[in-house]
């Protein structure tokens, strides 16, 4: 089948070991509506992002809209250096170029279907080094972290 035609996507045909997904483990990202897993797909994908209790995935940014519905679990997004508290049935918005993260303060495996633009840059074939996501940490625990992220012992709550 062509990647016009291409409609439905099976369990074995989801990619793994996207840049959200960090090698300490505990934050899963699948793939499943991307121009990677062959769809044609021009304005939206779409992927499972499932975070283990007690981890975060990777502060980050990216240049297109992204909306996450909670499957299951419990958490807070740190959106832009504020964190918002979320459980299950919430819908969160994360602007283009908002820094952000989610952190899983829960006793259970977060798990959110997360929509976002396409963009524009093919994590394909050089994925994982190559990436349309712009990564804050993960590479040093000393790192330098953008303007509006809190360090977790210092983060501030929203109300």
């Amino acid at each position: 089948m062509s990647k016009r035609n291409k409609v439905v996507i099976h369990p074995r045909e989801v990619l793994e070991g996207a840049p959200m997904q960090q090698a300490g483990g505990g934050v899963r990202d699948l793939k499943l509506i991307y121009p990677e897993t062959g769809f044609d797909a021009k304005t939206l994908c779409l992927g499972i992002v499932e975070i283990d209790p007690g981890h975060h995935s990777p502060l980050h940014r990216h240049n297109c809209e992204e909306v996450y519905y909670v499957i299951q679990g419990s958490g807070e997004i740190e959106s832009d250096g504020k964190r918002y508290k979320f459980s299950a049935g919430c819908a969160i918005f994360n602007r283009p170029n908002t820094i952000h993260r989610v952190w899983n303060t829960g006793d259970e495996t977060i798990r959110l279907a997360v929509v976002g633009g396409i963009m524009f840059v093919p994590l394909w074939p050089r994925w994982p080094t190559a990436s349309p996501y712009e990564v804050f940490e993960g590479t040093s625990a000393n790192a330098e972290l953008p303007k509006g992220a809190v360090k977790p012992s210092k983060r501030k709550r929203a109300k």
